[in-house]
């Protein structure tokens, strides 16, 4: 941070010694209006020139890591947004199978769905644990509705999943 303010500060210091220069020298007429001119545009480019050149050395790798930060933020965001998702579907799965097992009058004290992330990029449902007596019909349509195959329903009369 010093070798920063040590070269602005000769810089400017430089600058204006040399327009002081040009003016004392300039005799009064037009052409002195545009040494002046002239002497304001190399104050103001003596006056930014360290802190643009500052700015534009760090740019590309403030930017690469905000770009790193971002990119992690949204990896972060997406797997969370699909473990809410995974939770979601989850309990609505188990909802409907409570749903039908009422339907068709099968004693159901619980149910808990496994998913699994399909290549599609969707959460399906992979087995079920099912607390209750067996029953064909309800094995059938968690078969057929939802894609459980028969062996990985799991139906325990004994005790909760």
């Amino acid at each position: 941070m010093t070798e920063f303010l040590r070269s602005w500060i000769l810089s400017m210091t430089g600058t204006a010694l040399l327009c002081a220069a040009a003016l004392r020298l300039t005799p009064e007429s037009r052409v002195k209006g545009v040494v002046r001119l002239m002497c304001g545009v190399c104050m103001a480019a003596a006056l930014l020139r360290p802190l643009l050149g500052a700015a534009l050395d760090t740019y590309p790798l403030e930017l690469q890591r905000y770009r790193a930060q971002g990119a992690a933020i949204a990896g972060e965001g997406t797997a969370v947004r699909q473990g809410l998702d995974r939770d979601i579907i989850e309990r609505e799965t188990e909802a409907y199978i409570m749903d039908k097992a009422r339907t068709l009058a099968v004693p159901l004290r619980a149910v808990h769905v496994a998913l699994r992330w399909s290549t599609e990029g969707v959460w399906l449902p992979e087995t079920a644990e099912l607390a209750g007596s067996y029953d064909a019909r309800l094995a059938r349509i968690l078969e057929a509705e939802l894609g459980i195959p028969l062996a990985a329903q799991n139906w325990r009369d004994d005790e909760e999943p």
